[in-house]
């Protein structure tokens, strides 16, 4: 992985900064997309993709959000009531796409910046029946981490399904879908992968296939059970997103070369190391920064942090932004009180020193 010179200056927790060398990939020719000659690219790409969820299994790649594969999700499952965890605002999404699609849905929420425990999970699905939960593996809003493997054993437990959103959490933070027996994991192309937004990933188990082939009401363009049939091919259901697709392939070759826990393990130092930054630059200046997750539940891909009250995040971001480096507002409802660092894709420890100093500037001044 070579970047650029102009590397390093864009720190939104998604879209991340894109590479020129997977910009370049993006330029190849079109070809046609029912033929061997994308079929030869597609299976490339489940080379390079079922490594990323640690898996045996086809992953399915969607020219879509990555909404669209939680809506497949929740199309798939039982017909049956859903628990929906709730952290932050996109698992609330998750949720709220539950609803819209018509399920008897209960939220196990907590405060935004905390994670779901373990002991109140099991009494909630003891008290009631499920067929599925949702949850988040790295809040995008929060920088919160759950421990979807806990998770995913508690709701097997009680016979429900896990269907997991780790949008910002694969490429960045460990899963392992083949040893942690997981249902289902989806995630977007945008977030710790580090290609353009536009493609959309998941990895379902045989048996949450199997269930779902049996279930009415999966929809067209997300029907789960189609798109494996298609991957199955090498192919997708419907018209890919060509240029996206040579954009993942680039991409998965310079993932491989680093190795997957070597890039686990770089993210970690990235968010430890601004874990440091803010505890320094708190005492060095007598502002009160903190990181709203707790320690040991800190997102490897995000930091959302708390600013004092008298620094309104859109005031912060846009002073950062006047000495080149971009980085995030808060989301929802701490959109003012917080701003978000994504240490995530390409990214390393000497770029975010970059981004680090343009905080502190603005914090001394």
């Amino acid at each position: 992985m070579s970047p650029a010179k102009t590397f390093g200056t864009f720190f939104l927790p998604g879209p991340t900064e894109v590479r020129e060398e997977i910009m370049a990939a993006m330029l190849q020719p079109m070809i046609p997309h029912r033929g061997p000659q994308f079929e030869k690219l597609f299976e490339r790409l489940q080379q390079g993709l079922r490594p990323l969820f640690k898996t045996e299994r086809p992953v399915y790649v969607s020219s879509s959000s990555a909404t669209g594969m939680m809506e497949a999700a929740i199309r798939a499952a039982p017909p049956g009531r859903i628990l929906c965890l709730v952290n932050g605002a996109f698992s609330e999404r998750f949720a709220h796409i539950a609803s819209t699609c018509a399920r008897d849905v209960d939220r196990y929420e907590v405060a935004w910046g905390q994670v779901h425990a373990i002991p109140q999970l099991e009494e909630r699905l003891a008290m009631r029946k499920y067929v599925a939960i949702t949850v988040v593996h790295s809040e995008t809003s929060t920088g919160a981490l759950n421990n979807v493997r806990a998770i995913s054993d508690c709701a097997h437990r009680h016979g429900v399904l896990c269907l997991i959103d780790s949008v910002s959490g694969l490429g960045g933070a460990e899963l392992r879908f083949d040893e942690w027996n997981l249902d289902y994991v989806l995630t977007g192309s945008q977030k710790a992968l580090a290609i353009p937004p536009g493609l959309s990933f998941a990895v379902a188990s045989a048996s949450f296939v199997g269930r779902a082939n049996g279930t009415s009401g999966r929809g067209g363009y997300f029907d789960l059970v189609e798109m494996d049939a298609y991957a199955r091919r090498n192919q997708t259901p419907s018209t890919p997103a060509l240029t996206l697709f040579y954009a993942m392939e680039e991409q998965a070759k310079s993932i491989a070369a680093e190795g997957l826990e070597a890039r686990w393990a770089r993210h970690t130092a990235m968010a430890a190391r601004t874990q440091d930054w803010l505890a320094k630059i708190s005492d060095e200046t007598g502002k009160k920064l903190a990181n709203i997750a707790p320690l040991g539940s800190q997102s490897p891909t995000v930091s959302t942090i708390r600013l004092p009250s008298d620094l309104p995040a859109e005031t912060f971001t846009a002073e950062v932004g006047k000495r080149g480096i971009v980085v995030g507002n808060g989301y929802g409802k701490l959109k003012s009180a917080t701003f978000r660092i994504g240490h995530m894709g390409d990214h390393t420890v000497e770029t975010i020193e970059r981004c680090l100093a343009a905080c502190s500037s603005v914090l001394r001044s």
